[in-house]
């Protein structure tokens, strides 16, 4: 990605340039933060998060013992979400949360993000510790290996907060905080989804603004978030999703919830790698959206996912943190908004009828589709296809036969077999290049129609271009050109 590739006198006027560039931001902070508040990003829990935003049964950490549809344990509340997965699970939810790697010899891991690729995977640590990871296996820096046995999904690990400066050195002891210019990062890049870095930027207009109170017991509480237009990143002002479409799905159950939308399109990658958290809203009969009828909070694993090639899957879920008030039966009118860091909140508009509502789920009655598509991926020769997409593949494969073995609804076996099917088409011959095919859509406000899209990236203000235009007249001046499972949920 970054290379070294500038002269002496490049590297002068580039570093001119990248300093002045970044002076809008620092000023900004400057101004913001003054004497009384530091504005920072905070790994904030499920339920410090959701507390006061006026959601279903917010605040409540209740877990519960009864497995949902899918054999999970998510029906409790905003509770700390539980998995025994060594394929993707890791992957995805390290690019907003905190997730904590437990091994079976009693070692934790606070994993951060990933480097490397499919053959050789990386973890990154929030102290910055890099170690080896293969299959579960994780190899520490004396040579020693651990296995996992489970990991955590806590909450969210880059909240801006804004709290005063005063208090700043105690909440430190008591979060995870990362500080404007220093570094923002998490992921791993597969198909449609890409790793991030970026340098925080926090300010007083930032999307997602929440505030710190400290409590009389010295712990903190947090309030609703702010809508903004600031910047969340040195790097790019605030994004708007575009190129996307979005789908009501019909009612399967598929990853134990009982309402599902999904967005897909070109542009789906990118906000799913920035998504934090989903408010649905239920407005009932009510087609104008005016008169709320309930409003639902979300956790990622348990009710949000983005698949690497198959677009961000939402849910909701029976449980503690969502609840049907009596007399519906989730048909009518709904809103779901998706919080991303750096982007404008995104909002899609649908109507859910009674074919998109789970009732009872199917047991299983088929299997023939998934076992051809398992004996199909046993026939292929792995020296004929490329190390990464015959990697992805495999772990679609492993899955499918986890599925084969264990699934005890249709719906499990039904999806299985489209995500190992799919990954099958998706494999890349060692000289064929880039396989065909491709998903290509529109911005969309309502579900399952689209409209043009709008820019991906937002203009600064004057100030902002007055600072551009001088950087760019010193690199001229200079004369430099810059040269530039879960075990089957998982499956998704």
């Amino acid at each position: 990605m970054r290379k070294n590739i500038f002269t002496k006198i490049a590297a002068v006027a580039a570093a001119t340039v990248l300093a002045v560039t970044a002076l809008p931001a620092l000023v900004s902070d400057t101004h913001a933060a003054d004497d009384e508040y530091s504005y920072v990003y905070a790994g904030l829990t499920w339920q410090e998060y959701w507390a006061n935003e006026g959601v279903y049964n917010a605040g409540d950490v209740t877990t519960s013992n009864e497995k949902d549809t899918h054999g999970e344990y998510d029906k409790g509340a905003f509770d700390t979400v539980t998995r025994a997965t060594t394929n993707h699970g890791l992957h995805r939810g390290s690019y907003q949360c905190m997730a904590t790697i437990d091994t079976e010899d009693g070692k934790k891991y606070e994993l951060a993000g990933w480097t490397g690729d499919a053959k050789n995977q990386i973890m990154i640590l929030t102290d910055g510790t890099q170690l080896s990871y293969s299959k579960g296996v994780i190899t520490n820096t004396d040579g020693t290996t651990s296995k996992l046995s489970s990991y955590e999904v806590t909450g969210i690990k880059y909240v801006p907060v804004k709290v005063k400066t005063s208090d700043l050195a105690d909440f430190e002891q008591h979060y995870r905080v990362v500080k404007n210019g220093e570094k923002l990062y998490g992921g791993f890049g597969e198909n449609k989804l890409s790793s991030y870095e970026y340098t925080a930027a926090v300010n007083a207009d930032t999307n997602g603004l929440k505030t710190a109170v400290k409590n009389a017991d010295g712990t903190y509480s947090f309030s609703a978030r702010q809508t903004g237009n600031g910047k969340s990143f040195v790097e790019q002002d605030i994004s708007v999703a575009a190129n996307i479409t979005s789908t009501v799905k019909d009612a399967t159950g598929s990853y134990g919830e009982f309402l599902r939308v999904d967005i897909n399109g070109d542009g789906y990658g990118a906000l799913g790698a920035m998504m934090q958290a989903v408010k649905w809203t239920y407005y009932g009969n009510d087609a104008t959206r005016t008169n709320v009828v309930a409003t639902y909070g979300t956790k990622f694993a348990a009710d949000n996912w983005m698949h690497k090639s198959m677009g961000i899957q939402l849910g909701l879920t029976d449980s503690a943190r969502c609840q049907l008030p009596a007399g519906y039966d989730g048909t009518g009118y709904w809103s779901l908004t998706v919080y991303a860091l750096g982007y404008t909140d995104t909002t899609i508009n649908f109507e859910a009828t009674d074919a998109n509502i789970v009732k009872v789920k199917a047991p299983v009655s088929d299997t023939s589709k998934l076992s051809a598509a398992i004996a199909a991926a046993d026939a292929l020769s792995e020296a004929d296809y490329t190390a990464e997409s015959w990697a992805a593949m495999k772990l679609e494969y492993e899955e499918a036969v986890d599925a084969l073995a264990v699934a005890e609804y249709q719906a499990d076996v039904d999806e299985a077999t489209e995500h190992l099917t799919a990954a099958i088409n998706a494999l890349v011959k060692v000289d064929a290049g880039t396989p065909s095919g491709s998903e290509e859509s529109d911005n969309t406000t309502e579900a399952g129609t689209s409209d043009t899209s709008v820019s991906d990236v937002k203009t600064g203000d004057a100030d902002n271009m007055a600072v551009y235009s001088l950087a760019a007249l010193l690199a001229l001046a200079a004369g430099v050109a810059v040269v530039s499972r879960r075990r089957i949920k998982d499956v998704r």
